[in-house]
């Protein structure tokens, strides 16, 4: 059934089998039930209401029963969690499906009961259009007195899609069409579909869902959600059927698709809201617990609201006085609250990027060498804590209660216990580049917090320790929200003519235009934007993802004008620094702990941490400012960017 679950949301249905034709004798009201109050319910009276309601009652079993399992499960899932919450924490929708269907009813030029058709899918629909038109199309019910009459207009005119394809299916055509004729027909099926949903003569029949019996957690699961989603789709489908004849429906907006369509999108408004069958919530979470596999690995964002995001079962803690800096003053990071952890961004508000890994034991020590890969020097910022898990399935969420991204959602074991959690942290005191966060869960005793890195600033300033002096190559760090963040050489000359260096890399120095002009061509590569800087005595020069700085002919050249120094990066995360002098290579290579830098250049690499991958191209353009005495400077960039500085090289 799963197997089939899945299909149904991934491809349009396929050849139907045709069931087996219902009765056609004439139903009517004959079922004794409870009374229903007097008064107004859903635009009926009680009386109105109680006579619909038996006779809905007396087809609602042999409808439910032409309802095919694997459909009736993700109708009956709606007013689920998807993913886990608890059996206690309910959701009332799985996120971007079931939602706020009036809010979404412009956006998606229908009524509720058409958004609702569209987030269930055209597989869906199709299938369970296919399992019960025969049956809704000997269906004779006898008509109830009182309920509003609905009355076409003299002239409808439908707007209908261009073209030959149905990307929507037959079910949400008929009631797009149902719409535009009488716009109030979906949304009285659906409230009257609310009202019966209550009444009591219908209650017990939706509670008595027939459930087959199950071997596996999966099955029970699958069990519980078809029986509920048939019964209810069951119902939207008879009370569609006992209210649109009224309206004497044109042939273009009658028979089973606007029936079987209108009465599946009702149902899943109203499941969207309704809680869960009793049991769902335990067999949900058997089935959780026997398909949770360890370890597992997701990355994705969430929304940073009042420099918080945390990792908690339920919603984001209420009560838990984590928006005093005081409740991070321990470790600068991270504080422990009632089912999981809060931690602390540099960003008051934005989107920060996170890591999540769960594992079955604990991970390599991160004081070894590079355990598993994984660099200690690579954060700034690494502390564990200790927190025991009530429930199970924590998440990512913002402070707001905005959800991470679904790959960070209910990603911990589904199972109480106590954990360790290690957080990583690199980037809060950056304005210029995002933050980034990885999360290291597994199970463990309880232990004292243990702070394992504290390099930045804002750590200092929360645990009030004296801040540490910023890294050198902080100042060029605005290199990475700049034009040329992804691919680029600088090349920076000191002492020499503007037109030489031009020359040197093998362009005429007569003829320039702009780097800025040249973003649509084909072809940009080959380019150098040169610009002299007067009051420094050098000559920078730039190239938009090229790298004709970094070759060792065109630096002896330079170098024989003054001294040169280039930094070569792309996005492959591939750098190259090269040194020169008096016609000849002082120091070339990839900018790493094993850069072959000798007693000429190691000077030039004194105090800037090679061990770390993180910000080389910044390191490497402080190391192209020691050398030529000039360093980058975003009005230099901007300058190169837009002025009529670039050159096309010859040989290209």
């Amino acid at each position: 059934m799963v197997d089939e679950e899945q299909s149904l949301r991934r491809s349009a249905p396929g050849a139907q089998a045709e069931p087996d034709r219902a009765g056609s004798d004439r139903v009517g009201p004959g079922r004794a039930g409870p009374a229903w109050p007097d008064g107004p319910l859903g635009g009926v009276s009680g009386e109105v209401a109680q006579a619909l309601a038996e006779v809905v009652a007396e087809v609602l079993p042999q409808l439910a029963a032409r309802v095919p399992a694997a459909p009736a499960a993700v109708v009956g899932r709606l007013g689920a969690a998807a993913p886990f919450l608890g059996a206690a924490r309910p959701r009332s929708a799985p996120p971007g499906q079931m939602q706020s269907f009036a809010a979404r009813r412009q956006g998606h030029g229908g009524s509720a009961v058409v958004a609702a058709l569209r987030a269930l899918g055209v597989p869906v629909a199709e299938r369970l259009l296919g399992a019960l038109e025969l049956a809704v199309d000997d269906l004779r019910l006898a008509p109830v007195p009182g309920l509003p009459e609905l009355r076409l207009p003299r002239q409808v005119i439908f707007a209908e899609r261009a073209g030959t394809g149905d990307p929507d299916g037959a079910a949400v055509r008929a009631v797009q069409r149902l719409d535009q004729a009488l716009p109030e027909a979906s949304a009285m099926v659906s409230t009257l579909l609310t009202v019966l949903a209550r009444h009591p003569m219908i209650v017990p029949l939706l509670a008595d869902a027939d459930i087959e019996p199950a071997e596996t957690e999966t099955e029970t699961e699958a069990a519980i959600a078809a029986g509920h989603g048939a019964m209810h789709l069951a119902l939207g489908v008879a009370v569609a059927a006992a209210v649109l004849p009224t309206a004497a429906l044109a042939p273009l907006i009658a028979g089973p698709p606007v029936i079987v369509g209108t009465g599946l999108g009702a149902a899943a408004v109203y499941l969207a809201s309704a809680p869960m069958p009793p049991g769902y919530g335990e067999a949900l979470l058997a089935k959780r617990r026997s398909e949770y596999r360890l370890p597992r690995s997701c990355a994705g964002s969430v929304h940073v609201r009042g420099h918080r995001f945390g990792l908690v079962e339920g919603p984001f803690p209420a009560g838990v006085d984590t928006d005093a800096d005081a409740a991070f003053s321990a470790n600068g990071l991270v504080t422990v609250v009632p089912g999981g952890a809060v931690i602390r961004t540099g960003q008051a508000e934005g989107t920060v990027r996170i890591r999540l890994r769960v594992l079955a034991e604990p991970p390599p020590d991160p004081d070894s060498p590079r355990p598993g890969g994984w660099n200690l020097r690579d954060w700034d910022e690494v502390v564990e804590v200790s927190w025991h898990a009530d429930v199970g399935s924590a998440s990512v969420v913002s402070s707001d209660g905005t959800p991470a991204a679904e790959a960070l959602r209910e990603q911990t074991p589904p199972w109480s216990g106590d954990y360790r959690l290690r957080v990583a942290a690199r980037g809060r005191d950056d304005a210029n580049r995002g933050e980034s966060y990885e999360l290291w869960v597994w199970p463990a005793p309880p232990a004292p917090e243990l702070v394992r890195r504290r390099t930045d600033q804002l750590g200092h300033r929360l645990r009030r320790e004296p801040e540490p002096p910023a890294p050198p190559e902080g100042h060029l760090r605005w290199v990475y929200s700049s034009m040329l963040a992804e691919a680029a050489t600088i090349t920076v000359v000191s002492g020499a003519d503007r037109d030489d260096v031009v020359r040197a890399f093998g362009a005429d120095p007569r003829h320039r235009r702009s780097l800025v002009s040249l973003i649509d061509l084909p072809d940009r590569a080959g380019w150098i934007a040169v610009l002299a800087v007067p009051e420094a005595g050098v000559v920078v020069v730039a190239e938009d993802n090229w790298f004709a700085g970094s070759d060792p002919a065109t630096m002896r050249a330079l170098s024989r004008l003054g001294p040169a120094a280039s930094m070569f990066w792309n996005i492959n995360a591939v750098t190259r620094l090269t040194l020169a002098r008096d016609g000849d290579i002082v120091a070339a290579g990839e900018l790493t702990e094993d850069y072959p830098a000798g007693p000429e250049a190691a000077s030039y690499l004194a105090g800037i941490d090679l061990t770390s991958w993180r910000n080389r191209i910044a390191k490497g353009l402080l190391v192209v400012e020691r050398f030529t005495g000039y360093g980058l400077r975003p009005g230099d960039l901007d300058r190169l960017w837009t002025e009529d500085l670039a050159h096309r090289i010859s040989d290209r």
